[in-house]
């Protein structure tokens, strides 16, 4: 499945019958988790999907505002509850809020409704809304590929998003790659090649936000700050995400489609070191800085853009075990005497005098232990240059995303 993006050309009339479809929304999520809170608290029992959507044609029946919208249309909001609370039941944790005004739904979905194409433009007409156009690129031309229609409302205009069933082919080189990643270099490509750190422009950010504070609270002049500093912030995401578009696609094209990448659990990596009041934390202006910088190289996005992407052109991607890919020599399999700091650029083998840039022999290190996994051969020595057996002969755990 792959899912296509273009702004939409509409008329003030729709933009209006929208606003009023988005709020219509809002009550109608609002109201379908009350009455998930409310059947519970009086049965002990919860009700499902199909349930609210018999309540949903009941309430179609006898209020007018709620005939006037497409009916598919207005499923989405339900099957917005329905995932917020398969989501909860699943993680155990982030129960459904409600939405205010403020933070209300800004997008809905429809797998009814099929798009129409003309020549270098497609549009779709929804009941009660209007219609929506946008130029064609080529890349979505087939209404019977198209599974969901999804309207989605950003700080810079309205998009359309269509969800088809399709599966492109990518130029992908046959190679293998081992990736490092960090906040000194963005990433260290076993092949030698080196991308900088992104270091993101937020000076037009911080000067709306400021001009923002200025603003009192509830006045016109402020909704209007705030909805600059949120075209702002759009912007920004849109850069941010098509430079790591840009790395990504250069990576698989021209460095290796068969990609090994560490296995990183960032959300604790990022983890706050406030600690408690009782127990509080030590270095903790430079752990929030630590983690901006992380946070900042997005490297959660740029695996799952290389996992698809790789996929695409034939390849795929695998997460290895992080364990002594920066201490262990990627030449002869040892250890050094002293563990590398922060602060070591350059490693140096003590055992058989390898040299090579630390984050680069770091990628070689992933790329060994990604081999494995490829069943493409390649392992660590069996017995590393101080003598003594390696215990961790390849990943301890590993997966395919």
């Amino acid at each position: 499945m792959r899912t296509y993006t273009y702004k939409a050309k509409l008329n003030a009339h729709t933009h209006r019958n929208l606003t009023e479809f988005l709020t219509q929304q809002r009550l109608l999520y609002n109201g379908a988790l009350q009455e998930r809170i409310d059947c519970y608290q009086k049965t002990g029992e919860s009700i499902g999907l199909y349930d609210q959507r018999g309540s949903l044609t009941t309430l179609r029946r006898e209020d007018e505002w709620f005939r006037k919208f497409d009916r598919w249309c207005q499923d989405s909001a339900l099957v917005r509850v329905e995932r917020a609370f398969k989501r909860f039941f699943r993680q155990g944790r982030g129960f459904p809020r409600f939405k205010s005004y403020k933070r209300g739904v800004q997008s809905f979905e429809t797998l009814q409704k099929k798009p129409t194409f003309n020549g270098k433009y497609g549009y779709v007409k929804l009941k009660g809304i209007g219609r929506f156009r946008w130029r064609q690129d080529g890349r979505c031309d087939d209404r019977t590929k198209v599974k969901v229609l999804r309207v989605v409302q950003r700080p810079t205009g309205v998009f359309i998003q269509l969800v088809c069933d399709d599966k492109p082919q990518r130029l992908g080189l046959n190679q293998a790659i081992g990736i490092d990643v960090g906040v000194h270099l963005r990433a260290a490509l076993s092949d030698g090649t080196v991308f900088p750190r992104h270091t993101p422009d937020r000076t037009e950010i911080r000067r709306k936000q400021r001009a923002l504070n200025r603003c009192e609270t509830g006045s016109n002049g402020r909704k209007k700050r705030r909805a600059s500093l949120a075209r702002a912030c759009y912007r920004a995401r849109v850069r941010r995400h098509n430079d790591l578009h840009r790395l990504t696609s250069e990576i698989v094209k021209h460095h290796g489609k068969w990609i090994a990448v560490e296995d990183l659990d960032i959300q604790a990596m990022t983890a706050s070191a406030a600690g408690t009041a009782a127990s509080p934390g030590c270095q903790v202006k430079q752990k929030a800085g630590l983690n901006r910088s992380i946070l900042d190289q997005n490297w959660g996005t740029f695996f799952s853009q290389l996992d698809y992407k790789a996929a695409s052109a034939g390849g795929q991607l695998v997460r290895v075990d992080p364990k002594h890919t920066t201490q262990r020599c990627s030449s002869c399999g040892g250890l050094p005497i002293k563990a590398l700091t922060l602060n070591d650029r350059w490693y140096e083998c003590t055992h058989c005098g390898y040299r090579d840039d630390r984050d680069v022999n770091a990628s070689k290190n992933v790329l060994l232990k990604g081999l494995a996994l490829f069943d493409a051969g390649g392992s660590f020595p069996a017995v590393s240059a101080t003598g003594r057996p390696n215990q961790d002969m390849g990943p301890d755990r590993h997966g395919t995303v």
